[in-house]
């Protein structure tokens, strides 16, 4: 057998591999890692993306997807199509994120935190699949993912893969000006609001089989100044429990900002958003 190869005029030692041909699989998820040792990057196979049970969606999320993707299959999308949403924690971005990776029909890659973000580029210009590349809160990453790293690989001057990039961010004022009106690297935006759940309530409170609806949908509503999906489900089991209590005192005792005042600690920008973990 061989032991060297030639690519062009170039002759080199053929590598040593071993294993079977591959091909990634649609929805499937992977995970994108770099081995500092031995200077390469690989993907892990994963699981698959963590939905709950029951999904409550807004219609303009069904349009907001259908018209991503539309954009994506068409003859006149680039090689890479970046999409960052943004938001108060727990209002629905990385559900949308998710929403899109699984109604796109591609393999799934998800960076990891402590990839570093200056070998995208040679590793995706390798293959040719169609794939999602899935980056979640950019801005808390900026020791792995540079700003300037993170704009080549969205220009795709080498890109050779069809990519749809999906990022996710908290706060977009402490993103790089250079992610905003630059369409050719981020084509869509949606940012969601910390009232952007309040339509959900209702339906919420139903499938909790909660009895004095209308009094505690309207309390959530005017006192709850986060309702991310995580609060308002919090709060709605406490209603269940402690039917005995009144509202203002149940929520008074939980962890929920109310009626104007935010809360927040000392570090805020580093609050680990746990109730949207991509997996």
């Amino acid at each position: 057998m061989a032991e060297f190869i030639k690519i062009g005029n170039e002759i080199t030692v053929k590598p040593k591999l071993e294993g079977i041909s591959y091909e990634l699989i649609n929805n499937k998820v992977y995970d994108l890692e770099y081995d500092r040792m031995q200077g390469r990057s690989y993907l892990k196979e994963n699981g698959d993306l963590n939905m709950p049970k029951k999904l409550y969606k807004l219609e303009e999320d069904n349009k907001f997807i259908k018209r991503v993707l539309s954009y994506f299959n068409s003859d006149n999308s680039g090689k890479t199509t970046g999409i960052l949403l943004a938001g108060t924690k727990g209002t629905g971005k990385t559900m949308l994120s998710k929403r899109i990776a699984l109604e796109s029909n591609l393999p799934i890659i998800i960076v990891a935190n402590d990839y570093p973000a200056n070998k995208l580029t040679s590793f995706f210009k390798h293959f040719t699949t169609p794939v999602v590349v899935m980056f979640d809160e950019i801005e808390k990453n900026t020791y792995w993912w540079e700003t300037k790293d993170l704009l080549g690989f969205l220009d795709g001057v080498e890109a050779t893969s069809k990519k749809l990039v999906l990022m996710t961010c908290n706060k977009t004022d402490q993103i790089d000006d250079n992610f905003f009106d630059r369409c050719s690297r981020v084509r869509y935006f949606k940012e969601y609001e910390a009232n952007s759940n309040s339509v959900f309530v209702r339906y919420m409170a139903e499938d909790k089989g909660i009895k004095n609806i209308d009094e505690v949908v309207n309390f959530i509503i005017e006192h709850m100044e986060v309702k991310s999906f995580d609060n308002i489900s919090a709060f709605l089991d406490e209603v269940v429990l402690f039917e005995d209590i009144p509202l203002d005192k149940l929520a008074k005792d939980m962890n929920l900002s109310l009626n104007g005042v935010i809360r927040t600690g000392t570090n805020s920008s580093d609050e680990d958003e746990i109730d949207e973990d991509i997996i």
